[in-house]
């Protein structure tokens, strides 16, 4: 290994490159704040997934006698790529969680008038579990959300939990699913809501043979949840972003001192350099490939125990709870490239510049 290299230097002095490498190790930690943060957007998730399986359709209050609202049922019911199942036209209270950062959230539940239907519906959507004891009156949650809320098999759920009735809990889906659903029979005259399924259409195939059929008719559609989850998660992920760039300019202000201290003292070391000919395009080089070394180092290991702490996290605290830390996440890996971008690209060419002023005479 010649005494010139980058990797000799970093070898030879591992105090000072470790030093460095804890500098740029700090800009990891926003891998980890970035997947904390979208944790959030994780609990909607199989909630958008089920709301784009399954279309809803509802009769509209301006519908007399419900005329357009049946019309449409029927039209729907005779597609043979369609299965639709009739339920009340009542909204149906969902129950709250304790999410990752540890407030409260809720949203979503539908109802389901017949247990068999609900249980086809499952099937169609891809839901597994032990449905076999499910009733008029069964609640059926995800194993998570029964965990999260500290429910079992058998537990009866009333008004104390946000619900308008009392239920009990006779199913779990293996899916983490943070939705609600129930078994509730009502007269054929209340059924004024449609459960819109296939097995075969996707989601927009299968929106588009439902505003079809409603085209022209008072009835409501409700389209997927993924828009309006979005929209809520913005400011959030706006907040995240702005923070991120505060924080990249103290680490790359902070990173700077370190490493300016640091090669300050090896002006003399660069002086010779450039007297035994390197040019300057060398010294930037050799300056880039030192702080490179480090930088890939300290990443490699911050990405180690990112990681490592998830999984700590996951398996001793948050999945017990019925709750889940992301191992990775877009906004995350954002946050990590774009802090470590900007502390790594002023410190080299600022340190670059800084080397090739050196000159021996003046020692």
């Amino acid at each position: 290994m010649k005494p010139y290299s980058a990797l000799y230097y970093v070898k030879e002095n591992k105090g000072r490159s470790l030093l460095i490498a804890a500098m740029f190790f700090l800009t990891t930690l926003l891998l980890f704040g970035g997947n904390f943060i979208r944790s959030n957007y994780y609990y909607w998730e199989g909630i958008i997934d089920f709301t784009e399986r399954v279309v809803e359709v509802e009769a509209s209050v301006n519908d007399e006698d419900f005329r357009d609202y049946y019309a449409v049922v029927e039209k729907l019911t005779n597609d043979p790529d369609l299965t639709v199942m009739l339920h009340s036209g009542y909204g149906e209270p969902s129950m709250d969680w304790v999410c990752t950062m540890g407030f409260t959230m809720g949203g979503y539940a539908t109802r389901f008038n017949t247990a068999d239907e609900m249980q086809e519906a499952f099937r169609i959507v891809g839901y597994h579990g032990d449905f076999a004891n499910l009733r008029n009156g069964s609640l059926v949650l995800s194993k998570a959300m029964a965990n999260n809320k500290g429910l079992k098999l058998g537990d009866t759920v009333d008004e104390d939990d946000g619900l308008s009735g009392t239920y009990t809990l006779d199913g779990l889906i293996d899916e983490n699913t943070y939705a609600v659903f129930y078994v509730e029979e009502y007269p054929k005259d209340k059924l004024t809501r449609a459960h819109v399924l296939s097995e075969t259409l996707s989601y927009s195939e299968l929106m588009e043979r439902v505003m079809s059929a409603c085209k022209g008719t008072q009835c409501k559609i409700q389209k997927s949840w993924r828009d309006d989850i979005d929209s809520q998660f913005e400011p959030i992920d706006l907040i995240f972003y702005l923070a991120l760039i505060l924080l990249s300019l103290v680490l790359s202000v902070s990173v700077n001192s370190v490493i300016s201290g640091h090669y300050n003292k090896r002006m003399y070391e660069f002086g010779i350099y450039r007297a035994i000919g390197r040019t300057k395009r060398d010294v930037r080089r050799k300056v880039a490939s030192e702080i490179l070394i480090t930088d890939v180092v300290s990443v490699v290991f911050g990405l180690g125990f990112v990681e490592l702490l998830t999984f700590m996290l996951n398996e001793l605290y948050y999945i017990p709870g019925g709750r889940y830390l992301p191992y990775w996440s877009e906004i995350g890996v954002v946050g990590l490239i774009v802090s470590n971008i900007c502390v790594l690209i002023p410190t080299i060419l600022l340190r670059g510049r800084a080397m090739c002023k050196a000159d021996v005479t003046e020692f």
